[in-house]
């Protein structure tokens, strides 16, 4: 599970009604209920989590064969391949599973969903400088890297430029406020140009300012602003602090520039380009400006503040340039697919997808918890071996007991790279349409902490499906928690939320061992993990053979406060287990 994607864990519950969809259990489950045990999940976790697989992450040998053992399962249940065939892009150079030779890879390999992750680290090998140009000739100033800028670029390629400079105020760009315009209200144009904007927002010191509202909130932030400048054709953009800020940039930027200095994943079909961020320090700021004057500037910004309009210009005569040097490797990977149709003429047009994440973090090189672990294997035995054998019996289980709808099962590869197996398939290449994609099923860490109890995330964005999960568990009487909140973007369901895809996050807890060398199989509860599977089991029979389908909606602010107050008294009881 990749926990940093996610802001906290946020305790919430949530306090249903009765939803006129949800149906009690139709009969024909129970063959495929029976299937699922503690002992076949042990059986597949052995195989995950042993110490000869080095962690399985994404792109190595090791994963290669992970995939493989689960293409060979799917296959071995019937369930049908939805990707066209593709020639193995390499043999694994360890020994394979049993009855499984280097000859039959091809054999499996149309279940394979085949993508590529670029990673690129920044090195220490940039640069910035400013030029200023008069009648007599121009002065160059050039600035360190880390004492005097910090960068922000996740692409794979080095890049070198040098362009004009344009002011933009605070960046932001929104229905009805937009920086890129001058003081006489028209377009400033930046195509080609290096866009330099200040890191606040309008009012930023009283409450009322309008983007202190929640709409408006997110175009406060960065990335919005440089995805402005960027979609305007700006090169680059600099980012500089207000004149009274407190904060010094090695404080305020270092935590991100330590995130691209370790190296960034990203998916190689990613269609829109990354433009180069470059935050000054106060001291680049200051000679920035010395042209402009820098009680002009704050002259500016505070006209901005108290008319709401904006003041956008070219720093004449100035030119930016700066060389941002990476190191970067391409890993070819893969999402493993399965595909069963339904039965009803009609409804098999529809489809749930069922998925699990089967790649961990390795030698523990990214992920780890403790640097001083760095170098040893981190088996994953919960994570996430344990949703991912949870997957396996489920793809089983519905082979057994045929459902209405049809069924995708999905091993998501290089989740611990930023959710990018499940990024490239609900974003780039859906295998069956997602607009008749009516539900997603997760299972991530599903095996450690009480028996008694498990969390459900998905209640934030749908009372119907959290109903069905409700009714579900009246055969299999877990106490469940719907408390994860922000916690549900941290796994691959995110992006099916992000397409409204009403979705469901099984998820046991965080613990201990958590992305350490100790998350192993030893410490895994397997009849639990079987509770687990089985209500993930009659969860997905009801969306796959009840007649209405679960409806996306995104609570109100009181809906999510009432079910935090809900969730923390009924989880009292438990605090001393």
């Amino acid at each position: 599970m990749n926990i940093k994607f996610s802001i906290k864990l946020v305790l919430v519950t949530l306090f249903i009604s009765s939803v006129c969809f949800a149906q009690e259990l139709a009969d024909g489950y129970e063959k495929g209920m029976q299937s699922i045990t503690g002992n076949e999940i042990n059986d597949h976790v052995s195989f995950f989590a042993d110490d000869s697989m080095k962690g399985r992450p994404a792109g190595s040998d090791e994963n290669l064969l992970a995939s493989l053992y689960i293409a060979r399962r799917f296959k071995d249940i019937g369930l049908q391949p939805l990707s066209k065939k593709l020639n193995p892009r390499k043999r694994v150079k360890d020994e394979l599973p049993e009855n499984l030779s280097i000859e039959d890879i091809h054999f499996y390999d149309e279940y394979l969903q085949r993508f590529s992750i670029q990673k690129a680290k920044l090195t220490s090998n940039n640069s910035f400088s400013i030029t200023r140009k008069f009648a007599g000739g121009s002065v160059t100033s050039s600035y360190d890297y880390r004492d005097d800028f910090y960068v922000n670029y996740s692409e794979t390629a080095d890049i070198s430029l040098t362009a004009p400079l344009v002011f933009a105020g605070y960046g932001i760009v929104t229905d009805d406020y937009n920086d890129y315009l001058d003081e006489n209200g028209n377009d400033v144009d930046v195509k080609d140009k290096i866009v330099v904007i200040v890191d606040s927002y309008p009012r930023a010191d009283i409450e009322e300012s309008m983007f202190n509202i929640v709409k408006k909130r997110k175009y406060r932030f960065t990335k919005y602003k440089v995805a402005a400048a960027r979609d305007k054709g700006a090169l680059g953009v600099l980012v500089v602090q207000p004149p009274d800020a407190s904060l010094p940039i090695n404080i305020k930027y270092e935590r991100i520039v330590n995130g691209f200095e370790k190296g960034k994943a990203r998916l190689h079909e990613r269609p829109r380009k990354n433009i180069p961020v470059i935050y000054l320090s106060n001291k680049a700021k200051r000679e920035l400006f010395r042209n402009v004057g820098r009680k002009k500037v704050r002259k500016i910004l505070g006209h901005i503040d108290s008319t709401l309009t904006p003041r956008a210009f070219a720093l004449d005569n100035m030119l930016a340039s700066f060389s941002i040097d990476l190191h970067c490797e391409v890993l070819k990977t893969q999402n493993v697919v399965g595909f069963l149709e339904g039965t009803d003429p009609e409804l098999k047009d529809e489809t749930i997808v069922i998925g699990a994440h089967y790649d961990h973090i390795g030698l523990g090189y990214y992920g780890t918890m403790d640097k001083g672990n760095i170098g040893q294997i981190h088996n994953g035995a919960d994570d996430n071996a344990s949703g991912t054998a949870g997957m396996m019996e489920l793809a089983e289980a519905f082979s057994l007991s045929k459902p209405k709808r049809s069924i995708v099962f999905i091993a998501f590869d290089a989740e611990e790279n930023g959710l990018l197996g499940s990024k490239h398939y609900a974003y780039y290449h859906p295998l069956r349409p997602l607009d008749k994609t009516i539900a997603m099923i997760n299972l991530d860490m599903i095996s450690r902490n009480s028996p008694e109890f498990l969390w459900v995330g998905g209640a934030f964005q749908g009372k119907d499906i959290i109903e069905t999960v409700k009714e579900a568990n009246k055969s299999i009487g877990i106490e469940l928690f719907f408390n994860v909140g922000l916690f549900s973007y941290a796994s691959d369901q995110a992006f099916f939320l992000r397409n409204e895809i009403p979705s469901l996050f099984f998820f046991a807890g965080d613990h201990e061992d958590y992305h350490t060398p100790g998350d192993d199989i030893e410490k895994m509860d397997f009849q639990k993990a079987e509770r687990v599977t089985k209500l993930a089991f009659l969860t997905g029979w009801l969306l796959a053979n009840q007649s209405g389908k679960p409806e996306y909606e995104d609570l109100t602010m009181d809906e999510k406060t009432a079910i935090v107050k809900e969730s923390k008294a009924r989880m009292n009881k438990y605090k001393d287990r």
